[in-house]
């Protein structure tokens, strides 16, 4: 499975040395109870050597010393790898079709990666790698020294598997039913606090806080009843392991006692392996369950990864600069909605272009079409007469900023909301933060450009969000800027000033979805949108003069 094999090179070293290690020292926990069974044999005969005792303690030591040891890969991987399957949700986010994003879903995604991750992790760490390295060494170091001292006794404790197996796999299955309840209660209950944590305004404002908190509560009790009975369960199965090893020992005893071929030496030693032998069964068959439902999981977190990715986002035409943009006979449908219908315009090299028309025209619709986003279902998109199906998408958005209404800022500083990683002196950006008019906001920040904003920008209001957001354009290397209501949340004045300031930078071209007409007064070009179709364009004046529907929009506006 891909989801495996990635993380697994990644760790292969570690791994290796990993599994040697825990084969080294099982086969020393079998070695030590051989040497004290040699001591004890020898102490009763009388001729136990200093040499020998020496070399049970060199082994104890080896073995302590080794299992120091092995805490360094078993850590590096016990942290490592949910964090290494995480990641492989993050670069699925690179490359993963806008749409089918939008059909998924924050929290969805979110559940998925974290249990997945997770139960990917487990199903590597305590079922793979503790059969490969615990349970069948142990298991066969453990018979081979048993029929070694006596084969009788190999095929009483090989008796003793079948009623192992048997009591087993009735409890397991009913464990394996409580716990597959318990995974999806489980997911329920993430999808309900994540919602929670991330709508606060929504939910507050419209008093849905009890509901959630009561399916909330519901939840937790269902996951909390259902953990119990898994480990009431878990006990029960091994009380009754214990009970057969206990049996089975006494049957040990009873046999030497008749037999009396044995020495002291190997009825301790024996006594001492019965444990080993059976222990990997039972853990074995534990282990499985929780295998099986981790499987689950991860089959939920793969279909993740296996969605759609976009075709051309890591290959295709790689491109150096961007000129002209040009749709040609563009529609597009949602599900039962046509959204836009024969779409035909150019936007040239350095222009400045706005788009304007009521909600639900189609304004958003033929932005994303431009940034690649969605794909047309009919027509195309030519970037200096190339088609953008053709071209490689990481290469076209070196050279394109986008800057939608909500204006994201993530959790971090002013600074890395502003420069991201860049090196940039705080002077160039403390400049920038005044042609943004955030200089009476930076003034009152506690730590200037290192405050921290917090997740969202919460800290922050709308119109300071939406100033920060476009504060980056100065900083990137951008040819196009595509700004989708971008100053909706700003005062008239402050937006304006913004503006004026962003059309001064050079070699730039400017796609704007207007939220007041007033702002795009000086634009090249103004493209008017209705019932997804572009019914006209020009000047500010020249559709005033000649479009009543424009000059309807005007005419709103100032009302």
């Amino acid at each position: 499975m891909k989801l495996y094999k990635e993380v697994i090179k990644k760790y292969k070293k570690l791994i290796i040395f990993y599994v040697l290690i825990g084969i080294i020292i099982n086969f020393l926990n079998v070695f030590e109870v051989n040497l004290f069974q040699k001591i004890l044999d020898s102490f009763e005969i009388g001729n136990l050597t200093l040499n020998l005792i020496i070399f049970y303690g060199i082994i104890m030591l080896l073995n302590q010393l080794l299992g120091y040891i092995e805490n360094y890969p078993e850590q590096q991987l016990k942290n490592g790898l949910p964090l290494s399957f995480k990641l492989q949700a993050l670069k699925k986010m690179k490359t993963i079709e806008y749409s089918e994003y939008q059909k998924i879903g924050t929290g969805i995604i979110s559940g998925r990666v974290q249990e997945g991750s997770i139960a990917a992790a487990d199903s590597l760490m305590n079922y793979h790698f503790k059969i490969i390295r615990y349970l069948i060494p142990t298991a066969i170091f453990s018979l081979i020294y048993i029929a070694s001292i006596n084969i009788k006794l190999l095929f009483i404790v090989l008796i003793g598997y079948l009623f192992v197996m048997i009591i087993t796999k009735l409890l397991l299955k009913k464990l394996y039913s409580i716990k597959e309840k318990v995974l999806v209660s489980g997911e329920i209950l993430n999808k309900h606090l994540i919602r929670g944590f991330m709508e606060l305004v929504i939910f507050r404002t419209n008093k849905k806080y009890d509901s959630e908190i009561r399916l909330t509560e519901k939840g937790i009790k269902n996951i909390v009843n259902g953990k119990t009975k898994i480990k009431l369960i878990h006990e029960i199965f091994f009380t009754a392991f214990g009970i057969i090893v206990a049996a089975l020992k006494i049957v040990m005893l009873i046999y030497v006692f008749y037999s009396k071929n044995l020495s002291l030496g190997e009825i301790v030693a024996i006594i001492a392996l019965l444990g080993k032998v059976y222990e990997p069964i039972a853990i074995f068959n534990v282990e499985y369950i929780d295998y099986k439902l981790n499987k689950q999981a991860v089959k939920r977190y793969v279909k993740l990864l296996d969605i759609k990715d976009v075709s051309n986002i890591n290959s295709g035409i790689k491109i150096n600069k961007i000129g002209n943009i040009e749709l040609k006979n563009v529609e597009f449908s949602y599900p039962n909605k046509k959204v836009l219908k024969n779409i035909n315009f150019t936007i040239k090299e350095n222009e400045t272009v706005a788009f304007v028309g009521e909600t639900g025209s189609g304004k958003s619709t033929i932005i994303k079409i431009i940034t690649g986003l969605i794909k047309p279902n009919k027509g195309k998109i030519l970037i200096d007469n190339e088609d953008l199906k053709n071209i490689d998408l990481e290469s076209y958005y070196k050279y394109l900023t986008y800057i939608s209404q909500d204006s994201i800022i993530f959790d971090g500083t002013l600074r890395e909301n502003i420069v991201f990683d860049k090196k940039v002196k705080d002077e160039e950006i403390e400049k920038v933060l005044e042609l943004v008019c955030l200089k009476e906001f930076y003034d009152k920040l506690p730590d200037g450009l290192d405050t921290e904003l917090g997740e969202k920008g919460i800290l922050v209001s709308g119109g300071e969000r939406q100033r920060i957001a476009l504060a980056r354009i100065f900083f990137d290397n951008s040819k196009i800027v595509i700004l989708d209501e971008a100053t909706s949340a700003m005062d008239n004045l402050i937006e304006k000033q913004v503006m004026k300031n962003l059309y001064n930078l050079n070699n730039k071209t400017f796609v704007i979805i207007a939220h007041r007409l007033n702002t795009i007064k000086n634009v090249d070009n103004i493209f008017i949108v209705l019932d997804g179709n572009i019914i006209d364009k020009g000047t500010y004046n020249e559709l005033v003069e000649k479009n009543c529907y424009f000059k309807k929009l005007t005419l709103k506006e100032k009302k």
